[in-house]
């Protein structure tokens, strides 16, 4: 007897160790890429930095669009994303493009969005386009419904999807026609999985695709080189029953279910920090608290939502066949709220940090997305400014995002960015086409690569002449199958240059790291497995020989 307790002991303790083992495994690895899938992700390889531009569109002053925006560019951004409200634009009725809002000064309602754009174009932007918010003529029973109308005094800033889904596909696509050859990106509505953006319905993944689906194919026949961007999904754990009843993961499973794949080319997501530093790579946590400890016995083990939550979100794309698509960061920051902003109001996104600390935070996410995810394109913080007539309500900690002070003052994470982008594009993990932004062409047939990582080769078409940090240049030729020559591996991870002169400029390179002891994450699972199978059987054997003596 005593021999069969050791046994369940020992069974025990190795469950344990395995437990352990992987929750460790978790936090080294999981999202990480070492060895870059091929080919290279299309919209990945673009300039990196991006800036919300809240409130933009209700500038009353032009001169403050134009100061905005040459703030995002002289930042180092190179993307500026907006919102267009559809109830801004089409606001009295479908087909009618007048705001009369204020009598005594009609105007076109396409005009300021007409400014933006044109400055955009100007100071060689270039806009992502969010449209939401159905006017209040096309959701005329949703509007006045009771249910609506509760949720307008729990969030005043409540709307919801048109009654007739083609009206709002005709708008999407009359934006695409009237910027063709100046917008080319457009995100189609915006957090779908809250019940506040979907009239205070529980959100409706598959009807949310047919609304995808109509603004998606009315879009690309009014302008075929638009982008499709999939709508930010809000991170959530599907403990809000009014709210949100399933996490964005099962969500984004959904709208897969559905056939949604199609109707978008890029994945936008949310990948706040909440407070966390920029390297939190925990994906699961116990739920108890000592102040509610029978609260969250349904669920005691959930994911954590914070810096690497996009990872499951990939996770998601991927188990649906559909990692060939690139992954924008639709809003990424940390707030800053002083110790004036009342709680629990201050720390809504998190444990507020100092605005040094904001801007190291900011920095040290761009360069993790960079290190370890080849699959993100466009990082876009939230946000530069708080924009617009109206001046924030004092106890709103949301204005502490920003950059730039209402005065158009940089704040520190202003200059910790514009320091990141000063410093030029590096490339890092990943397989990268060859107009990848760190390419600089010094001359006719020679080229200059800045790269992070431990590996780096090359797809040549002609023979070349390499050089890698500065050393002897060498001649290399093109591999007789066609695969990537490699230039150099076990290189210190950092910074390094790569120049190449040839008569043809290559395809791609592929930049990789080396996983640490690799063979940790192989074999101590392994072992621990065979030797839980093995005690296992034995402690079967052991109990079934008591049996029988019984």
């Amino acid at each position: 007897m005593v021999r069969l307790l050791l046994r369940v002991a020992v069974i025990g303790a190795l469950t344990a160790a395995l437990a352990v083992f992987t929750w460790f495994d978790n936090e080294v690895n999981r999202g990480v890429t070492y060895t870059p899938p091929a080919p290279p992700i299309p919209w990945t390889d673009v300039p990196q930095i991006g800036v919300n531009a809240y409130n933009l569109q209700f500038e009353p002053d032009a001169a403050n669009v134009t100061r905005t925006l040459e703030l995002a560019r002289s930042m180092g951004a190179h993307f500026v994303r907006i919102q267009m409200p559809w109830d801004d634009v089409e606001i009295h009725g479908k087909g009618d493009f007048v705001d009369r809002r204020n009598p005594d000064q009609m105007r076109s309602s396409w005009e300021k969005y007409d400014i933006i754009v044109a400055e955009a174009q100007r100071l060689g932007l270039e806009l992502i386009v969010r449209i939401d918010r159905a006017p209040q003529w096309a959701r005329p029973n949703d509007d006045t419904a009771p249910r609506f109308q509760a949720g307008l005094l729990e969030n005043a800033n409540s709307t919801g999807p048109p009654e007739n889904y083609a009206d709002y596909a005709d708008f999407v696509a009359a934006v695409a026609a009237r910027y063709r050859g100046q917008v080319r990106f457009i995100q189609i509505w915006n957090e779908p999985n809250l019940a506040y953006e979907w009239s205070w319905r529980i959100p409706e993944p598959e009807r949310f695709v047919e609304l995808l689906r109509l603004a998606a194919t009315a879009a690309r026949t009014a302008n075929p080189d638009i982008v499709i961007l999939f709508p930010s999904l809000s991170p959530t754990d599907g403990k809000e029953p009014r709210i949100a009843p399933m996490s964005e993961l099962e969500y984004l499973d959904r709208v897969y279910r559905a056939g949604g794949a199609p109707y978008f080319d890029i994945m936008s997501a949310q990948a706040y920090g909440l407070g966390q530093p920029p390297n939190e790579n925990r994906y699961i946590r116990l739920r108890w608290r000592p102040d509610a400890p029978f609260r969250d016995l349904d669920r005691p083990i959930d994911t954590r939502i914070d810096v690497s939550r996009v990872v499951l979100l990939r996770e998601v794309m991927e188990r649906h066949g559909d990692s060939g698509k690139a992954v924008w960061i639709s809003e990424f920051g940390y707030n800053s709220a002083p110790d004036h902003i009342p709680e629990p109001a201050r720390s809504t996104w998190g444990p507020p940090v100092s605005e040094e600390m904001k801007g190291a935070y900011l920095v040290g996410q761009l360069e993790r997305a960079r290190r370890e995810w080849p699959w993100i394109g466009v990082m876009n913080v939230w946000f530069l400014r708080w924009g617009g007539y109206r001046e924030p309500d004092p106890a709103d900690p949301t204005p502490y995002f920003a950059l730039v002070d209402r005065n158009f003052q940089p704040l520190p994470a202003y200059d910790a960015l514009r320091a990141y982008a000063a410093d030029g594009a590096i490339a890092g993990t990943g397989m990268h086409s060859w107009r990848h932004p760190a390419v600089e062409t010094m001359e006719e047939g020679k080229w200059r690569v800045r790269f992070t990582g431990q590996s780096f080769a090359v797809r040549l078409n002609m023979p070349a002449e390499v050089r890698l940090d500065g050393g002897v240049a060498r001649p290399i030729m093109p591999s007789d199958d066609g695969s990537p020559v490699i230039i150099a591996s076990g290189l210190p991870d950092d910074v390094h240059t790569f120049e190449i002169r040839s008569a043809a400029a290559p395809e791609y390179f592929v930049v990789g790291r080396e996983q640490p002891l690799p063979w940790v994450w192989t074999l101590t699972p392994a072992l621990l497995t065979v030797a839980l199978a093995s005690v296992g059987a034995l402690t079967m054997i052991e109990i079934g020989r008591w049996v029988v003596r019984r």
